[in-house]
């Protein structure tokens, strides 16, 4: 369950920026990580200042990052942004050498975020040990 408050904001905090191409132009999402590396706020930049792309990009990384820091589900955010398609499908090359394509600024954030839920996965994952023989 969602907290009822807003964790407020440290002074500082990490983050790790991403870029994707879209029809748009590049996006730039940014993820802060609070302490325990997990995504705290979301910041992004698509088109010029003052356009509609800039402006709904900014409100939707606004929205994303009070849905953090309320305490929502990391992967419910995800079902809610993925998916989301109001640009032509745009390939990005990932550094793992996939092609995903966007298809719109919810999808895009829906991708970067999932990456960490990927990350979270594998960290709680427990090491298998194998017996000597």
């Amino acid at each position: 369950m969602a907290a009822t408050t807003t964790r407020p904001r440290p002074r500082s905090l990490p983050s790790v920026t991403t870029k994707l191409a879209t029809e748009l132009g590049n996006l730039y999402v940014t993820v802060c990580l609070d302490d325990d590396g997990q995504p705290f706020e979301v910041f992004g930049s698509l088109g010029k200042a003052g356009s509609l792309q800039h402006g709904v990009t900014e409100l939707a990384c606004r929205l994303v990052s009070l849905h953090l820091r309320r305490g929502t589900p990391l992967d419910e955010i995800v079902d809610q942004c993925q998916g989301i398609s109001e640009m032509q499908p745009w390939p990005n090359v990932m550094e793992d050498g996939s092609t995903v394509y966007v298809r719109g600024l919810g999808d895009a954030i829906a991708l970067i975020l999932r990456g960490h839920l990927e990350t979270q996965a594998e960290v709680k994952e427990p090491e298998l040990k194998l017996a000597a023989d």
